[in-house]
């Protein structure tokens, strides 16, 4: 049996100042369209912890991560199994990837040899660019999910919703509008919650009023975050635990 086709990653989107330790660890990412902002179901907040908290836990993602691991503002004494261009197929097919210092491991033997108590993961824009469908993403990800719960059957496990853009991202990639991310994050919760994980909703943190990525959040690409994006990401998490 053929194993479920995605789309082509995304190459690049225009770069600015400050996006070059980024770009040097990480492509660019993409993402799609449809859905309801309201609607988006994700855990409620809860009792604020200490960034301290979070030191232990390990954050499996692409880009946008990466951005945690070099940014003070983020999680730089977390573990991180972040990768260019990285998506749930990478985990699926034991894809080998390349770390920020230029070593490769693979990904699925670096989660179970670390058996972290907490894994934040968020993936799919790399994939999600291109207006169409995207049901072999969900596919992918619901055997990520299944593979990463019975390699790490004592960690708890959170599923990050695929973050919100500025609205000039979707001319040149069509896909990376809101109401197609919204539709998408919807049929993420509804897996997390299929699969026993805990879905946080990081527009709660990350969107404005119309949905859009916070401008002062946004790196001039509309995409990946400033400092200040991260310093909102990470009190989110801090309070969603």
């Amino acid at each position: 049996m053929s194993s479920p086709k995605e789309p082509a990653p995304l190459d690049s989107l225009d770069s600015g100042s400050g996006l070059d330790a980024l770009e040097a660890l990480e492509g660019l990412d993409g993402l799609d369209d449809g859905g309801d902002l309201d609607a988006l179901a994700g855990l409620d907040g809860t009792t604020a912890v200490d960034c301290s908290y979070l030191a232990n836990c390990c954050l499996r993602g692409d880009s946008l991560t990466q951005g945690m691991q070099i940014y003070s503002s983020g999680l730089p004494e977390a573990s991180f199994c972040a990768y260019r261009g990285a998506n749930p197929s990478v985990v699926v097919n034991g894809t080998t990837c390349k770390r920020s210092d230029g070593g490769t491991e693979v990904p699925m033997e670096v989660l179970t040899a670390r058996q972290p108590p907490v894994l934040y993961i968020l993936l799919g824009t790399n994939v999600l660019n291109r207006d169409g469908d995207y049901s072999s993403f969900l596919t992918y990800y619901r055997l990520m999910l299944d593979m990463i719960s019975q390699a790490l059957p004592n960690t708890k496990i959170y599923v990050q919703s695929i973050t919100p853009v500025r609205p000039e991202v979707s001319q040149k990639s069509p896909g990376l509008y809101k109401q197609r991310l919204c539709e998408i994050n919807d049929a993420l919760s509804a897996i997390a919650l299929e699969k026993g994980c805990t879905f946080l909703n990081l527009w709660e943190a990350l969107a404005d009023e119309n949905g859009d990525l916070i401008a002062q959040y946004a790196q001039p690409d509309g995409y990946h975050l400033l400092p200040t994006g991260y310093d909102a990401w990470v009190d989110y998490l801090c309070t969603h635990t």
